[in-house]
């Protein structure tokens, strides 16, 4: 008959990368200890740091050491996490103490709590995207246009398009002038009866 040793729950990964077990035992016992001036440097002693002859003042400095350390201060979070996970059960008969407490203050409250979590109110939101594909020949003759009323000087004009640049926008907003000319023209005319001698 084989015997196989007794496992009480798997570490998580920051405690298993502490360099040793009085580093992974200071962690629990912080986390146990009674919160306070002291709690750092009583369980650090109680993990086997220092020396029964270790002086408070010295045993606080290697509390302090250890809290500063970034490994520990990951696995003190990955425990915490865990501890708050395993007070579910004794959380939830405490929410449900407190509903079925009408006389309590927050009765109502932990109504709501509860009635968000178990059916949420949902939110639908709409939204409208407008894409506007604009001809670049257009959008550089507004922005000519834009310039001229700003009453930016031909010699800067010259500088931010170049000679080239600057003529062939011109050459297109004199095109557009004219097409928009021709398109907004109106012929009006009128009917003229006319009568030839001896006729009507």
């Amino acid at each position: 008959m084989t015997t196989r040793e007794e496992t009480w729950g798997e570490l998580g990964p920051a405690m298993k990368a502490l360099p040793n077990d009085r580093w992974r035992m200071f962690v629990e016992l912080y986390l146990l200890e009674k919160p306070g001036h002291g709690a750092q440097t009583r369980a650090a002693r109680r993990a086997g740091f220092g020396h029964p002859s270790t002086k408070p003042v010295n045993m606080a400095r290697i509390a302090s050491r250890l809290m500063s350390d970034d490994r520990i201060i990951a696995a003190l979070s990955e425990e915490a996490r865990k501890i708050v996970r395993g007070s579910a059960p004794e959380t939830a008969r405490a929410l449900i103490n407190l509903i079925r407490d009408p006389m309590h203050k927050d009765h109502a409250r932990a109504i709501g709590m509860v009635m968000d979590r178990v059916d949420p109110i949902t939110s639908r939101h709409e939204i409208d995207v407008t894409h506007r594909t604009a001809d670049p020949d257009t959008e550089a003759i507004e922005e000519l246009r834009a310039l001229r009323k700003l009453g930016t000087s031909r010699e800067r004009l010259l500088e931010l398009y170049g000679a080239n640049g600057l003529d062939r926008i011109e050459a297109l907003e004199a095109a557009d002038a004219v097409r928009k000319a021709d398109a907004a023209k109106l012929i009006e005319g009128k009917v003229i009866e006319e009568t030839v001698d001896g006729e009507g």
